[in-house]
């Protein structure tokens, strides 16, 4: 897609910006991440009256290379689980280690894959990442042994998935949205829900019909020829296109902030430091709440059809199911994102991560097809509400370094995940159960659901230097 078709003008020469994230205008010394625009900004409101703001297109974007890429990659594995564990004569451990050591993998370039986007832009970290996944797909069809397959989905897939699909989108999101962040978010996780609607009821078919080799090729082909140019439509920073986030005139932006404080939702504007965000307690309770969300989600999303297959069903009608609630979840994201731009934040998940948490108790002792999905489709708000999750980075230390913070935080969740996914299966080798898979995930969502409830904004101290002193302040919508 092209500068002009529908969005900025193309002035990258002119600003100097080139790809590249980081805002322009929002200067290290902390200023607002709105406040200091390019004076073209002051020109550009005609032409936004006649053209959608460009950051939809991005959305738009987002919404299609998450919904293929980002839906295979990170949901598919579940409908790979048991054949491959067949094929490759393989225990749920060993293939439960397979997912674990991906993760362990974004542990170790997580924050490095996180500066790498903050530095040189999401468009070109997604293209690259999305073309690498493509061919690790096709060259993990070539594999014939386990440690083959292990070193091809670790060292390829799961490194170009790490630069590419939600954490770039996301990155870009958070930059060109402020007011609308928590509604562009859940539309970009609505997105890959609805991906996933589709395509693992899709993957259980063929992996019923033709070998997980000859899908994973098919899976390769269309990473390269389908989501990769996505990554293209990516754009630098608003103002650098002599814009305003959210598309907003100065006139609106006057009046939000005139508003503010009447119930809205926390925002800020102000542009943290990295070393300043780390020295923060909001950022590692929103540490913990999301180490504790995401190694319990996604635990369970790997093995969610091994489950359905140990409560009765066969593995293409718990694919079906599986899909089904991926269907189900994509309302709820954008009710909670639309809601979150409305209301606090830290509520909203502490209601979706409790309700989660019941069902995961609930599962343990229903049977039959409908009670069994009824108990699961409860787990959707707990993976619909992970935009709102990530939103709260954004909300709390700015737009300047998203993707730097949201990276420091991956060797925490992932670490958290390589010990619950593969303890999952460890657990139902020795048990044969998924019991206490199921109990101590509820816990556990339990503790994510609190520690979203106590988190309060953070605040900066009085020996601040004066340029830093910005109060973040609450934009009502």
């Amino acid at each position: 897609m092209s500068d002009t078709a529908g969005g900025p003008p193309n002035n990258e020469q002119n600003t100097g910006n080139g790809d590249r994230s980081t805002p322009s205008g929002v200067a290290d010394s902390g200023a607002g991440d709105a406040e200091v625009v390019s004076g073209a900004a002051a020109t550009s409101n005609a032409p936004r009256q006649h053209k959608m703001f460009y950051g939809w297109w991005i959305v738009i974007a987002s919404v299609f290379s998450n919904g293929t890429g980002g839906a295979i990659h990170w949901q598919g594995f579940a409908v790979f689980f048991l054949p491959v564990t067949e094929s490759l004569g393989l225990s749920r451990f060993q293939t439960s280690l397979v997912f674990s050591f991906a993760r362990l993998e974004n542990v170790l370039m997580g924050p490095f894959t996180g500066y790498l986007i903050d530095r040189f832009g999401p468009r070109w970290m997604a293209f690259f990442g999305s073309l690498m996944v493509g061919i690790g797909y096709i060259v993990l069809a070539m594999t014939d042994t386990y440690y083959q397959f292990l070193f091809v989905y670790i060292a390829v897939i799961s490194f170009g998935a790490s630069t590419s699909f939600m954490q770039a989108s996301m990155a870009v999101l958070n930059t060109w949205f402020i007011r609308r962040r928590g509604l562009v978010m859940g539309i970009n996780a609505a997105g890959m829900r609805g991906g996933a609607a589709i395509f693992i009821p899709t993957l259980g078919w063929l992996l019923s019909v033709y070998s997980w080799q000859t899908v994973s090729v098919g899976i390769g082909l269309m990473m390269i020829f389908w989501v990769a140019p996505f990554a293209l439509t990516y754009r630098s920073s608003p103002e650098s296109y002599g814009m305003l986030p959210d598309g907003d005139t100065r006139a609106m932006r006057a009046a939000a902030e005139r508003r503010a404080g009447r119930g809205g939702a926390f925002r800020t504007d102000q542009a943290w430091g990295v070393r300043e965000a780390l020295h923060t307690s909001a950022y590692w309770l929103l540490a913990l709440a999301t180490t504790l969300r995401l190694g319990v989600t996604s635990a369970i999303q790997l093995h969610a059809i091994a489950i359905f297959v140990w409560k009765g069903e066969s593995a293409v009608a718990g694919a079906a199911m599986l899909g089904a609630v991926s269907a189900i979840a994509i309302p709820i994201i954008l009710l909670m994102g639309w809601l979150s731009d409305r209301v606090a934040r830290g509520p909203l998940l502490f209601a979706s991560y409790s309700v989660s948490a019941v069902g995961l108790l609930l599962l343990n002792y229903v049977e039959g097809t409908i009670p069994v999905f009824i108990a699961f489709a409860m787990f959707a708000p707990a993976q619909a509400s992970a935009s709102v999750n990530w939103s709260l980075v954004g909300d709390l230390f700015g737009r300047r370094n998203f993707a730097t913070l949201r990276g420091i935080l991956a060797p925490m969740y992932n670490g958290a995940t390589v010990v619950t996914a593969a303890g999952a299966g460890f657990m139902y080798d020795r048990t044969e159960s998924y019991t206490i898979v199921l109990l101590g995930g509820a816990v556990l969502l339990f503790g994510a659901a609190l520690t979203f409830f106590v988190l309060k904004p953070p605040t900066r101290s009085d020996n601040q230097p004066a340029s830093d002193t910005t109060d973040a302040t609450p934009v009502a919508t």
